[in-house]
């Protein structure tokens, strides 16, 4: 009977090691991604050599918060039976880069405060040691100690003293500075390590393998813990230099992994969003409700009115990078960031396909990445409102942004290496040109004055009119022409019991909104040159009634 057991016991255990052998556990390298607005996939590789029969796999390394149904994996030789993912909490998870960087500084100056406190100690000591012979030296035992022994101890006291306790003090004030150093790098440390995801993905498969094969594991899915957003640099340097545009990438993740030397690939599909078109239902009338019925009813009505339709999948390789020769066979490597970028024009979206491996790590901080830099036009002129201000403005008007498949996104505009402000670039609006405000510029003048001889109040049995005239001048102080847009504006009634009547437009404006009673002048001022604008108009109302100018 203890045979038997011994005997049963030995199978279970022989079982028990034949299927640790069989299970196999390696770790995936992360090898490009393709970022969308919202989301991104991840693309792995694991190498694996494996023998003949069936056997299970686990493939560490993954991010723990995945799409479960974009998971994909494939290898050649092997066929894959069955697929498990799970998080794993249990596998320390080695550090991040900007950790272990941390931890070097860390370690360089806990090396230095120890330096600091030895030296300290050292100085210390001395002191003391200085002063115990000092007051040795003048304590003879017959108790008689001459003045020249007194001044003799004294001036070799204070002159040593006075060295080492200046060297205490610089050892003091450099100890507290590392200790606050040492304290800073320990808290950031330690709030890196909580924010950082202690999780990670690990893939479990089920393989038979018919012979031995050395292969490799090519792993994709979806993660929602990634985007990226355009952003812009508009340079212009000048009024009789070119445009320059800047196309820019704000790349954010938080996958629970650092992206290290992996190949970018940016793209404005959105692959996890199921898109959708509105169909009518039949729209019933029905009498009014009270407030109450009318939200219940409402809220019970809230059903989808859309027809699913399939979602968008990308899967998108590397390009290499742009090299050429010099004509010496010499290999001269461009330094252009847009020369290793490929922009993939789909048929309703576009991707921008990095040859340079890039670094983003997983801490959620937006990551800037160079693209496309653009040649653009504009057309300049000034601008003024005198009515609301007399400052003059330059204004750059740039068009033809759409023939270059950008993405809406802000701008940052630098004019004459100044940084003037920021801007929202939205290429697929109706209006077919750009404008921007560069610069207030005092050499165009303009100057708006009440022309009071031209201008009264006036009683006439139960009615007022008064009228009111305003003179604008205008002044090129340039050695220039310039072109300028002159704005003013008069009233509008919207009361039958006030008449507005535009008496004088001198000279007659280019454009008048009656609407919203706006005058227009387009201008072409030579250098140095003067012109003068009159508007007059008159209001009538009841005598009794006053007039909120």
């Amino acid at each position: 009977m203890a045979t038997k057991k011994i005997l049963v016991l030995a199978i279970l255990c022989f079982g028990w090691l034949f299927t640790l052998q069989a299970q196999k556990q390696i770790s995936a390298k992360l090898d490009s991604v393709t970022v969308f607005l919202r989301g991104a996939t991840l693309y792995h590789s694991a190498n694996a050599t494996l023998k003949s029969g069936s056997q299970e796999i686990i493939i560490d390394g993954l991010s723990p918060d995945i799409a479960l149904n974009s998971l994909k994996v494939q290898a050649n030789g092997v066929l894959i039976s069955a697929m498990e993912f799970e998080k794993d909490y249990i596998t320390p998870k080695e550090g991040t880069a900007k950790i272990k960087k941390l931890a070097d500084s860390l370690d360089f100056y806990q090396k230095q405060l120890q330096e600091a406190r030895d030296e300290l100690t050292v100085h210390q000591h001395l002191l003391k040691m200085l002063t115990d012979g000092t007051l040795n030296n003048m304590e003879k035992k017959d108790g008689t100690v001459t003045v020249a022994e007194i001044n003799a101890n004294m001036e070799l006291y204070t002159s040593k003293a006075k060295t080492l306790q200046n060297s205490i003090n610089q050892d003091n004030k450099k100890i507290e500075k590392l200790v606050e150093t040492v304290n800073r790098l320990k808290m950031q440390i330690n709030q890196d390590k909580q924010d950082s995801n202690v999780e990670t993905g690990v893939v479990y498969l089920s393989i038979s393998v018919p012979n031995n094969v050395t292969t490799v594991f090519n792993i994709s899915y979806y993660t929602e813990d990634a985007g990226w957003q355009p952003h812009y640099d508009i340079n212009i340097p000048g009024l009789d230099k070119p445009i320059t545009m800047q196309a820019k990438a704000e790349v954010q993740q938080e996958t629970g992994l650092d992206w290290n030397n992996v190949r970018l690939t940016l793209s404005n599909a959105r692959p996890n969003r199921t898109n959708t078109v509105p169909v009518f239902r039949t729209w019933f009338l029905r009498f009014a409700r009270n407030y109450s019925a009318d939200m219940s009813d409402a809220r019970s009505n809230r059903a989808s009115n859309y027809v699913s339709n399939s979602n968008v999948s990308a899967a998108l390789s590397s390009l290499e990078g742009v090299s050429a020769t010099d004509g010496t066979n010499k290999k001269v490597v461009s330094t252009r960031m847009e020369d290793y970028i490929s922009i993939d024009e789909q048929d309703v979206h576009v991707n921008y396909k990095i040859a340079v491996p890039y670094n983003i790590p997983g801490n959620g901080n937006e990551q800037l990445v160079d693209l496309m830099n653009y040649n653009l036009e504009a057309e300049y002129n000034y601008y003024c409102a005198p009515k609301l201000s007399t400052e003059t403005y330059l204004i750059a008007t740039l068009g033809g942004l759409e023939k270059y498949n950008l993405l809406s996104g802000y701008a940052t505009v630098t004019f004459n290496n100044t940084f003037v402000g920021e801007t929202y670039l939205n290429p697929n609006s109706t209006q077919d040109r750009v404008t921007l405000t560069l610069a207030t510029d005092p050499r165009v003048t303009v100057k708006r004055e009440l022309q009071r001889d031209y201008s009264s109040t006036k009683h006439v049995g139960s009615t007022t009119t008064e009228t009111r005239s305003y003179l604008t001048t205008v002044r090129n102080n340039q050695n220039r022409n310039a072109k300028l847009t002159l704005k003013e504006q008069y009233p509008i009634s919207n009361d039958k019991d006030i008449e507005v009547k535009l008496v004088e437009v001198k000279p007659s404006a280019t454009y008048n909104k009656e609407d919203i009673g706006v005058l227009t002048w387009e201008l072409d001022l030579s250098a140095g040159e003067t012109r003068t604008f009159v508007v007059t108009y008159s209001v009538k109302y009841p005598k009794d009634r006053t007039i909120a100018w």
